[in-house]
């Protein structure tokens, strides 16, 4: 298995459809997992429909894995009818969607996704994959080829769809510190960063994909290499 990571889409489907076609063409026995923020652009450009079919044809002829996050968690909320700030982002991805979906089918696609999601590498390289922030706290069984995480605790929730945060509620950029003694990768998006030191035990792969200057990160686990679209 091939493991491949996209990172943050934020509505772009142009930069999306690049990037599975490179995938398709370029990298054979791929298994792909978006690493979350589906939805909601900051550009002038957003199709949040073109990149929902999209996905969704990924998750049956690439093995997708869809990974929750903090955009997709305001969405459901909304969704179950929870009272939610609609705003910029977020408005324009409920006019896009429930033009052509209905909110059942939408909300039912959406809580089926996991929190994080572990797996090996062919060298045998643990890697941790959620949204912002994979908590080592949280229970992993024994796994043959991938491990999903589905129910977790809401403090966990929150870190993994939000990341950690300091005593006044600023981001922490824990891939600044010294990992190099995990025995396993983190991998996260999340963080309008883009970080490869695999040597310090961390990958994100956010690139403001949905801004101006943004574009979309793809990672190929087993070759080490950076392809952005």
């Amino acid at each position: 298995m091939n493991y491949v990571l996209i990172g943050d889409i934020h509505s772009q489907a142009k930069s999306l459809e690049s990037a599975l076609s490179f995938i398709r063409k370029n990298i054979s026995n791929a298994k792909v997992i978006f690493l979350g923020d589906i939805f909601d652009s900051k550009t002038k450009y957003s199709d949040s429909y073109k990149v929902y079919t999209l996905v969704r044809e990924a998750e049956r002829d690439l093995n997708a894995i869809i990974l929750q996050s903090n955009h997709q968690d305001k969405l459901i909320r909304y969704l179950k009818g929870n009272k939610v700030h609609i705003h910029g982002g977020l408005e324009r991805t409920l006019n896009e969607l429930l033009k052509k979906l209905t909110i059942n089918e939408l909300y039912s696609w959406l809580i089926r996704q996991s929190f994080g999601v572990v797996f090996r590498d062919e060298f045998g390289i643990e890697f941790r994959c959620a949204h912002a922030y994979f908590n080592s706290d949280v229970q992993i069984q024994d796994y043959t080829n991938e491990y999903h995480i589905r129910a977790i605790r809401r403090d966990h929730k929150h870190q993994f769809l939000y990341g950690l945060q300091d005593d006044k509620k600023n981001r922490i950029n824990w891939w600044e510190n010294d990992n190099s003694s995990q025995t396993f990768i983190r991998v996260a998006g999340h963080y309008r960063e883009v970080y490869t030191n695999l040597e310090n035990k961390s990958l994100i792969l956010d690139s403001n994909c949905g801004e101006d200057v943004g574009v979309l990160s793809v990672y190929n686990v087993n070759e080490r290499k950076l392809y952005q679209f």
